[in-house]
């Protein structure tokens, strides 16, 4: 599903598909914050030196962690939040992103269905006289299961036409960039899934396209791009040289994903190593097996993209449409975006909330907590804390050749620790119980010589270890339905599999955000019980081996 604001920054628009056709709507939306019940009510606020606008309080039943009394505060717009919040000592989820609040206030749950996809590369011009220019767009939408290429030439070319695909040949560079966005505007596709899109692409088409006086805003249902601003001789472009942060959402209203972020999660969470390369060559070749196209006339790659175009033409454009293979075959074998589209209708939150811990636990915690969480602040000095364990075969005399060897591993160790002491915000005792950690516990085999000790209540459980077994018990529902599909057959192996790791990386997320310090969910405490629980839990397993040893 589609989450987006729109221009005026107090309205949400959405879509979905029922039975493949496209629905939307805009609904408006009131942005606020929480203060204090007792905080005096300002009047007004101005969101610029011209502007007064007023303030707006509601009281209710929301409370903070120590169960003080809040009021909401209403603003008139999303951007007014940044500022109007400084004129109050102390604030609560003023720092929840717009859309990321109408989610959690508005939405019980999610639609499944077929997102349609456009899969899409460009090249341009590396020097002489085009340099810079858009040369050939290539996208592979999965409705229509086809290939289409865009191509301009600066004088007409005689080219094979190849089978399977749709080419529209051009004499200039504007006239094919509009073919290609009018084409975005009928087929309206959900998500554009590019390599390096948000550095790359996406950025160089906006500029080309401001460059040329075309309005890119059309690739936007609701008229809405990052950037792009309409100014007296056309349009200007604000990112063309920065381009967009992985995980942005540049284009109001359509997802925009970069495959290489996406995979180099999944790969990482499979715990396979660190990739040395995230260029599509590498990839393709390390996954696939499959190479990238390689020109007779110019093998040096910088020759062949400054000269491949107009003197090696089918090779080039055979080049382009490879590079959206490759995207296409890395995404449908590894289920990138589909793991992502799992996870956000876990997590019932915008495409863009599905990456960050932060954001990942917050949206969980905001949905279940019942006090609301103070706004995050800037940290000038963190506060330290001691970490995972630290082992050092030469001290601990472990070093030299081991024979029948058995290995042991814990299922899940800092989400056990999590609810084996009971470890939560709302869980902290003043007064000692039998939940307790030291959280000096060394890092390595030796004595404990110090005690800092953090307690944990007993008498309920806390919002932490209750997710954490929630969520277990999610997880264990879907895969013994991924189980049960690869055994039979019945082609639903990916949607199962995607879900389990969905709840696998929201479970995750838990101790990256307590340990995110200045963040509104962050507790130090919390995340230095739990690595110091892990220590614990590790120190007392190689302690009891030490004595079969004996």
């Amino acid at each position: 599903m589609i989450i987006s604001k729109t221009n005026d920054n107090k309205n949400i628009y959405s879509s979905w598909r029922e039975n493949g056709e496209k629905k939307s709507k805009v609904e408006e939306f009131r942005p606020y914050f929480y203060v204090l019940d007792d905080a005096k009510e300002i009047p007004s606020y101005r969101p610029s030196k011209t502007l007064i606008r007023p303030f707006e309080y509601e009281k209710g039943d929301w409370v903070n962690l120590d169960g003080q009394p809040l009021k909401k505060v209403y603003v008139d717009n999303s951007y007014d939040i940044k500022n109007a919040q400084k004129l109050f000592s102390q604030t609560f989820e003023a720092d929840v992103p717009y859309h990321f609040r109408y989610c959690v206030d508005n939405l019980n749950d999610m639609p499944e269905y077929k997102m349609r996809k456009w899969y899409w590369d460009m090249e341009w011009q590396q020097g002489g006289e085009h340099h810079n220019e858009i040369t050939t767009i290539v996208m592979y939408d999965n409705y229509d299961e086809k290939y289409f290429q865009w191509v301009w030439f600066p004088k007409k070319k005689n080219i094979g036409r190849m089978p399977n695909y749709n080419m529209y040949i051009f004499d200039n560079e504007k006239d094919m960039i509009e073919s290609f966005m009018t084409t975005m505007v009928a087929k309206d596709p959900d998500m554009l899934i590019a390599w390096f899109g948000h550095f790359a692409d996406i950025p160089k088409l906006l500029e080309r396209a401001c460059i040329l006086g075309i309005d890119p805003t059309v690739m936007s249902p609701f008229g809405s791009i990052k950037g792009v601003k309409k100014v007296k001789d056309g349009f200007k472009f604000a990112y063309a040289e920065k381009g967009f942060s992985p995980i942005e959402q540049p284009i109001g209203g359509r997802i925009t994903l970069s495959l290489d972020m996406a995979f180099e999660r999944q790969w990482n969470d499979s715990q396979r190593g660190t990739l040395p390369s995230l260029s599509l060559d590498y990839v393709s070749e390390s996954v696939l097996g499959k190479k990238k196209l390689v020109s007779e006339k110019f093998p040096d790659t910088n020759e062949f993209y400054r000269y491949g175009w107009l003197k090696d033409t089918e090779t080039y454009l055979q080049y382009a449409i490879k590079d959206v293979e490759l995207i296409v075959e890395i995404d449908e074998t590894n289920f990138c975006s589909e793991a992502i589209l799992s996870l956000q209708r876990l997590l019932i939150a915008p495409f863009d909330a599905c990456f960050y811990a932060s954001h990942m636990g917050s949206i969980y915690f905001m949905r279940n907590a019942e006090w609301k969480a103070p706004t995050g602040v800037k940290v000038e000095k963190r506060k330290q804390y001691q970490g995972a364990m630290i082992y050092d075969p030469l001290s601990e005399n472990t070093n030299g050749l081991h024979l029948g060897v058995a290995a042991f591993d814990y299922a899940g160790l800092y989400p056990s620790m999590i609810v084996a002491r009971n470890i939560s915000f709302e869980t902290k005792s003043s007064e000692p119980t039998e939940f307790g950690v030291n959280i000096l516990t060394p890092r390595d085999f030796s004595e404990v010589k110090e005690t800092q000790m953090v307690y944990f209540k007993t008498d309920k459980l806390g919002l932490i270890p209750r997710a954490i077994l929630e969520l277990k018990s999610l997880r264990s529902n879907y895969k013994a339905k991924m189980k049960e599909a690869r055994e039979t057959n019945n082609g639903e192996y990916a949607k199962w599999y995607n879900n389990q790791m969905a709840v696998k990386r929201l479970s995750a997320s838990f101790y990256g955000i307590l340990a995110f310090q200045g963040f509104g969910w962050a507790d130090v405490d919390l995340a230095a019980s739990i690595t110091a629980s892990a220590r614990e839990a590790i120190r007392l397993a190689a302690f009891k081996a030490k004595e079969m040893e004996e």
